[in-house]
């Protein structure tokens, strides 16, 4: 009978994802794939979030609340730029805010750059690492409660999954 050799799922993902690092950065990843990653790490913080909420008109990609404090997280894969552009424009509404970009992508003129600015920023690979933190700005197109509302308000929302 032959031997079965078993190996984690841990260890699996963390292979396929050393292949693919290898293979370059021809080709686009998904946020979905950071979206993931860095829930894991909210949820090992013990931080309520949503994904895909709304402030006003804006989309944020993960809007939480910890300990009565608020975030914004915007993740990108790509266009950088335009994450910090929105990065930006989230810290008008929430305590926070944070870039979350491919660790990869992470340079030391981007970290010079995210250090003038009011955001964070969140290199994501298997695991999340903080490289800067955001400043707090002393006025907020909105109040805490607000934000904390919306979170609750769409957690509450959610039926469970039966």
């Amino acid at each position: 009978m032959s031997e079965v050799q078993s190996t984690s799922a841990t260890e699996e993902y963390e292979e396929r994802w050393a292949n693919l690092q290898e293979k370059g950065s021809e080709y686009y990843t998904p946020e979905k794939y950071q979206l993931g990653i860095v829930l894991d790490f909210l949820d090992s913080q013990d931080v309520t979030y949503i994904t895909e909420g709304q402030v006003y008109c804006y989309p944020i990609d993960i809007l939480a609340e910890h300990r009565g404090k608020t975030m914004a997280v915007e993740l990108k894969s790509g266009d950088i730029a335009r994450g910090i552009e929105q990065a930006r424009r989230n810290a008008d509404f929430v305590d926070h805010s944070f870039l979350s970009i491919w660790e990869a992508d992470v340079t030391d003129t981007l970290l010079d750059e995210v250090s003038d600015l009011p955001i964070g920023l969140i290199g994501v690979d298997t695991d999340v690492q903080i490289y800067s933190s955001p400043s707090t700005k002393a006025e907020r197109l909105c109040d805490s409660e607000y934000i904390i509302d919306v979170i609750n308000d769409d957690v509450r929302s959610k039926s469970p999954v039966q």
